[in-house]
C-alpha cells in the first residue's frame, strides 16, 4: 500500500509533468518531493516543494474534513504555532490541508536547498514549542519563523 505521501508526490509529479512543464515560473532546478512527513493527531504533516511553490501540507488519517468547502480556511493548533490552512479536495487524494510556505521558488538555487528550507520549517514547528513551555518564552509568530528562515 503506498503511503499518503508517496500518492501526494504522484498527484504533483503528474501536475507537473501534464501541465506545467512548460511554465515560466517553474524552477527547473527543483523536483517534486514531500520531505519531513509525520504523524501528527491522526493525521500525517510535512512540506510538500514542488517546482512551482512550497507548502506544509496536513494529509487525512479520517474524513473529518470532507464535508468542509473547497478553498474555507480552518485554523489548526500546531506544536509551535497556530496555521491557517486551507481545504483542498481532490479526488486522488481526497480532503487534505495546504498552508503556503512559499508562493514562488524561483530563489532556491537547487533541490537540496529547498529540501534543507523544509526540514527547518518542520523543525522549527516542532521544537519551539519545546523550548517556549521549559522557559515560558512566547511563541514565535509565523511571520518571524519564516523570516529568521530567511535570514539565515
Amino acid at each position: 500500500m503506498t503511503s499518503p505521501a508517496c500518492r501526494l508526490e504522484e498527484h504533483y509529479r503528474s501536475i507537473l509533468k501534464d501541465r506545467m512543464q512548460d511554465m515560466p515560473f517553474v524552477n527547473k532546478a527543483l523536483e517534486v518531493a514531500a520531505v519531513g512527513f509525520r504523524d501528527f493527531d491522526a493525521h500525517s504533516l510535512g512540506v510538500l516543494i514542488s517546482p512551482w511553490f512550497m507548502n506544509l501540507v496536513l494529509l487525512p488519517g479520517t474524513d473529518e474534513w470532507s464535508a468542509l468547502e473547497q478553498g474555507s480556511v480552518i485554523g489548526m493548533a500546531l506544536p509551535g504555532e497556530n496555521i491557517d490552512f486551507n481545504v483542498c479536495h481532490d479526488r486522488d487524494i481526497g480532503t487534505y490541508l495546504t498552508a503556503v510556505l512559499f508562493r514562488t521558488v524561483a530563489d532556491f538555487p537547487d533541490q537540496s536547498a529547498a529540501i534543507s528550507v523544509a526540514e527547518e520549517v518542520l523543525d522549527r514547528l516542532f521544537t519551539e514549542t519545546q523550548k517556549t513551555a521549559t522557559t515560558g518564552s512566547p511563541r514565535m509568530s509565523r511571520r518571524e519563523l519564516f523570516t529568521r528562515l530567511g535570514a539565515e
